[in-house]
């Protein structure tokens, strides 16, 4: 399913008698799994906190983990399948397990094994998901792949890197899942316009020096579903596509997220069609209110 790197080290079934409870939440890295598909992140070697309850099991690359709930990040940077399961064999949480290419290993250039990725203003990440060729599909949410939030730079290059985050990805999917449940779309994702940045490519665009895209935690994304034709939906409905329609799924965003108190705090904007583009409506999940261009 998921690309698999060789994995050399020794893992260990987990044990029926777990101390959990049969009811309790899966975890991983101190949190509750959301989703049923789901994505982490580790450099490499590093120690994975994971808790379950007794009846289920966990399972890396295939391999049963054991039952001191850790484990450590297999060296190789790369995606890895990591699954947990009931007794009975039915995968409760399927999750993108990628381990980080450290950034320590960018070169005097900003590259990263050819890729650009230039020079963070400030906050260095600590590594970056690396994706071969072939493995754009791998899903990390309910509704999203990998490849949708790739840099649009270099498109022939491989290994290409990025970040994704957790916090936006949960907005995303709590959005798209409201639209449908309320008749507005049937898509089954949102078109990702601009996902990762690298600092190189944000510079080369000139978008704002600080943009949270650098970080994987911001998404320039539209509905585009009836018809499929690379613009955003009517999605107000009345019978053209503007700024207006932006400004529909911005006002719904900001609604969904006020009531939402589960929801991450993030971002919204709202933008109008250029000669590039379509309107479109920026989330992100920088952690507190934002709200411009409406």
């Amino acid at each position: 399913m998921f690309f698999k790197p060789l994995l050399l080290a020794t893992l260990w079934q987990i044990s029926a008698m777990s101390g959990a409870s049969a009811d309790a939440p899966v975890t991983l890295q101190g949190e509750d799994i959301p989703y049923d598909v789901w994505h982490a992140t580790a450099l490499p070697g590093a120690d994975v906190a994971f808790s379950h309850p007794g009846n289920v099991s966990a399972y890396l690359d295939d391999k049963p983990l054991r039952t001191d709930e850790q484990f450590s990040a297999p060296e190789e940077p790369g995606t890895y399948d990591l699954e947990f399961r009931s007794r009975q064999g039915d995968v409760l949480h399927e999750v993108a397990f990628f381990v980080l290419e450290p950034a320590r290993k960018i070169d005097k250039s900003g590259r990263l094994n050819g890729f650009r990725m230039g020079e963070y203003p400030q906050n260095d990440p600590e590594g970056f998901i690396r994706l071969d060729e072939g493995q754009g599909d791998v899903k990390v949410s309910p509704s999203f792949r990998i490849g949708q939030f790739l840099c649009h730079q270099q498109p022939d290059h491989w290994p290409k890197y990025l970040l994704i985050s957790s916090s936006n990805l949960d907005r995303l999917e709590i959005l798209l899942d409201s639209l449908r449940d309320d008749g507005l779309t049937e898509a089954d994702t949102f078109f990702v316009m601009s996902g990762f940045r690298s600092p190189f490519y944000n510079t080369a665009i000139g978008s704002a020096k600080l943009s949270r895209h650098m970080y994987g935690d911001a998404t320039d994304v539209y509905v585009d579903v009836a018809p499929k034709d690379g613009v955003m939906d009517d999605i107000n409905g009345d019978g053209v596509v503007n700024k207006e329609d932006s400004n529909f799924l911005y006002d719904y965003a900001e609604d969904l997220f006020a009531d939402a108190d589960s929801a991450p705090k993030g971002g919204l904007g709202s933008y109008s069609a250029n000669a590039v583009h379509g309107p479109f409506v920026h989330v992100d999940g920088r952690g507190h209110v934002a709200r411009w261009g409406r």
